[in-house]
């Protein structure tokens, strides 16, 4: 069979791709990609407007396991898969850095990220550290996993005094073994624990 035989022997259908190996007939199909956000849900305001404090995430990272955009499921004790067809839009650290920005903003803690504007009137400064962050489908009743640090600390003449620090652990229940659930399970997840925060650094900043 000559090469532009060859050639039209190859079917690439959009979403789906089909290969047909030598017109025999022969297929093999791959699932289409999907890409997912966490998205906090509506955190509590702490007062009717913001409160004059300026924030600056200044680091975020993430275990070199849980780095990639690939979902990762935990299947048992030794096993761990990472899921090349449902995925993070953005890096994680990225999502997350970002969620709790925002979160921090609505919530009147602050009046302004100090990372989009003002950042040389910071009052506070934030690093966080994402331990976990996986689906948990050891068990018949699967958890969304997410763990992280924080410090919340404020710098005078180059010296930091930390005002805040607590490490949060969510194993959250999740309806089945899907990337859905599982993006609704860190969603929620991460709603709680923000607002559990906003809620700690309300009697912090005064």
């Amino acid at each position: 069979m000559n090469l532009l035989i060859r050639l039209k022997c190859l079917t690439v259908v959009t979403g789906i791709f089909t290969l047909t190996y030598g017109c025999l007939g022969i297929t093999k199909t791959f699932p289409e990609k999907k890409f997912y956000l966490i998205e906090v849900k509506e955190i509590k305001k702490v007062s009717d407007s913001p409160r004059p404090f300026g924030f600056q995430i200044r680091k975020i990272s993430i275990s070199q396991k849980f780095e990639g955009k690939e979902f990762v499921y935990r299947k048992d004790q030794v096993n761990y898969e990472s899921d090349f067809y449902n995925i993070f839009f953005i890096n994680p650290s990225a999502n997350i850095r970002e969620e709790i920005g925002k979160s921090l903003l609505a919530s009147n803690l602050f009046e302004w990220d100090g990372s989009i504007q003002n950042p040389l009137n910071n009052t506070h400064y934030i690093e966080i550290y994402i331990s976990q962050l996986y689906g948990d489908f050891r068990e018949k009743q699967a958890l969304a996993i997410l763990d992280f640090d924080i410090v919340v600390y404020t710098e005078k003449n180059s010296l930091s005094t930390p005002i805040y620090r607590k490490t949060f652990k969510n194993a959250t229940p999740i309806q089945g073994q899907s990337p859905e659930a599982l993006t609704v399970g860190w969603n929620d997840a991460l709603s709680n624990s923000l607002q559990m925060l906003v809620t700690d650094l309300s009697t912090k900043l005064k």
